[in-house]
Parts: structure tokens; C-alpha cells; sequence
């Protein structure tokens, strides 16, 4: 977990605004590339807000989904409970669209949750 991104084997992550500026947790990659345009959508894990944070820092839409929402398998966890998945896009709608293609059962998590997905970008 961490607040800035200053510390990555790859480089300090810049904000695409203000390049002075740290992007923000410890997704903050995810946030600057798709602030910069270099994506449509990425992804971040959010454990303390390492999803929101950054989304907020470089103007973009980063979303925790509920427990259970989206798998976690594959993620290296800091605290179990509280970790997720989240995407960051720019529009609300597109950030709908990719919880709902993340969305669902997955066999190899027992938390994700059987319920139904709805359709998010419907409204």
C-alpha cells in the first residue's frame, strides 16, 4: 500500500495535469495512464482507497465494487477482507460497463458472490 507511487521498481508515476504531482496510491499508474489517454480502462487494486485516491488525483473514475463483486483470485493480498478490484475509466458509464464484464461467480474464489449481475450501465 502506499499514497504516491514515488517508490516503484519502474520510476516515479507522474499526475498527466501536473507532472509536479504524484498520481496517488498504490494504483496510480492505472490513473495517469488512463488520465493521459494511453487506455480506455485499467484496473487497480483497493485495499485503504488505492482505487479512489488516485482516480481523484489524476480526474478520472476509479470504483471499489462491494465485497465479493469481483473475484480476487490472482490478487496478492494486504488484508483480505477489505481488498478488491476496481476499474478506472473516464465516464461513470464506462466504469459501469467494465464492473459489469468483471462482475460474477468465479470457481477458483470462494468469496465472489453468486448473485445475479446486473446490468450497472442500465441505470
Amino acid at each position: 500500500m502506499g499514497s504516491s507511487t514515488e517508490q516503484s521498481d519502474f520510476g516515479v508515476t507522474r499526475n498527466p495535469w501536473d507532472t509536479e504531482r504524484v498520481p496517488g496510491g498504490s494504483s496510480g499508474g492505472s490513473a495517469s495512464a488512463v488520465a493521459a489517454g494511453q487506455c480506455a480502462v485499467a484496473l487497480g487494486s483497493d485495499t485503504g482507497g488505492s482505487v479512489r485516491q488516485p482516480a481523484h488525483f489524476c480526474g478520472v473514475v476509479g470504483l471499489k465494487p462491494t465485497y465479493g463483486r469481483v473475484s480476487r483470485y490472482g490478487l496478492i493480498a494486504y488484508g483480505s477482507s477489505l481488498d478488491a478490484i476496481g476499474p478506472m475509466t473516464t465516464t461513470v458509464k464506462d466504469a459501469a460497463l467494465v464492473l459489469g464484464a468483471m462482475a460474477g461467480p468465479d470457481s477458483a474464489d470462494a468469496t465472489s458472490s453468486g448473485e445475479a449481475v446486473p446490468d450497472f450501465a442500465a441505470g
